[in-house]
């Protein structure tokens, strides 16, 4: 991801004509989330390896020894929240969370967008920064501090030193996470060694926003501009074609780069291979699924100068609300995109 800015500077070649004399349009199904993740001014340049986007994940055994019923696709915020409380256990030596939050705006982004708003104009080279907007503010009050302090329902950074207190080792129930992260819970390898960790998974919750709204991006290879551009486009033609995304995505658990693939092979595969029974809910999550955002300002430039450090910091030490910080964020954030635009 974040390929853009190459783009920009003319050092990607485009790849239109290859893909049509190939015929491997299927690498790229009719969704926008695809078309504004591979294309830059009209061109195509990235030849996507997966459709990615996340879900939520659930460890079975938390579930099973409170007598809870599992999540299904049509729960709510309030189910998601009022579950984890119920789950919560951090009384005795051995903890249970009921949530691991992830502590980054790049993951609350998604439960911004279920509010209902965003944080830019635009998701695509957007001019004016939104951040202090108050849904956002109480969407990361929430996401951000209160499920870590004054809900207690996650653990913090603290309670997570050295590995400890996680989804992991069982000892959080729910975690938002994508395809990439099956092979850390349940495995063949892990399943001969007695260390699995018995999960499924489920659309995120619904939230104000009735369109149900999940992040989602095209990711994959580039190629750059150079004279031997020609010569990478036939390796890259392989990796996006039928017999190297399988191989690809078996490897990594990623999904594929078409839908036809994804419910061909994918879907039975994580089902044996990772014990995944709800693998459709990846492609619904899909479905649906908006850019985080895309732009000369990129979403790690905006995250390491101004939402950590002004935003996100604070926050999870506790040490200010989102209603302090905020609006700091969005002035710092607005900058960064004047600056930008200034110099175009």
């Amino acid at each position: 991801w974040e390929w853009q800015t190459y783009a920009d500077r003319d050092l990607l070649a485009p790849i239109d004509e290859w893909v049509a004399d190939a015929g491997l349009e299927s690498m790229y199904p009719e969704a926008n989330t695809i078309e504004v993740s591979t294309k830059r001014n009209g061109s195509r340049y990235l030849i996507p390896l997966q459709m990615a986007t996340m879900v939520m994940f659930y460890a079975k055994k938390p579930f099973d020894e409170a007598g809870i019923d599992y999540p299904t696709d049509d729960w709510t915020l309030e189910d998601f929240l009022g579950i984890a409380e119920q789950l919560t256990d951090t009384s005795g030596d051995t903890k249970m969370f009921g949530y691991q939050a992830n502590g980054q705006w790049v993951r609350d982004i998604h439960w911004i967008r279920a509010a209902g708003v965003q944080e830019f104009d635009e998701l695509v080279d957007p001019k004016t920064a939104m951040f202090d907007q108050e849904e956002i503010i109480s969407t990361l009050q929430l996401f951000a501090q209160d499920v870590y302090y004054s809900m207690g329902i996650s653990p913090t950074a603290a309670d997570m030193e050295g590995g400890a207190n996680t989804i992991d080792t069982g000892n959080a129930a729910m975690k938002y996470e994508g395809a990439w992260y099956f092979s850390r819970l349940n495995s063949p390898e892990l399943r001969e060694e007695g260390k699995q960790v018995e999960f499924d998974v489920v659309l995120m919750p619904q939230g104000a926003d009735s369109a149900r709204p999940h992040r989602g991006w095209s990711e994959g290879v580039a190629i750059p501009a150079t004279d031997k551009a020609e010569a990478a486009w036939q390796f890259a033609a392989y990796m996006g074609g039928t017999e190297g995304n399988k191989i690809y995505s078996e490897l990594t658990g990623r999904l594929p780069n078409s839908i036809e693939l994804l419910e061909s092979f994918w879907i039975p595969t994580i089902q044996e291979r990772f014990g995944v029974q709800n693998g459709a809910a990846f492609l619904k999550a899909f479905s649906s699924s908006e850019v985080d955002v895309i732009g000369g300002v990129t979403r790690t430039q905006m995250w390491t100068e101004v939402v950590q450090p002004v935003g996100y910091d604070p926050l999870t030490n506790n040490s200010a609300t989102a209603a302090d910080v905020m609006p700091a964020v969005n002035e710092g954030v607005q900058k960064l995109l004047d600056e930008y635009w200034a110099a175009q």
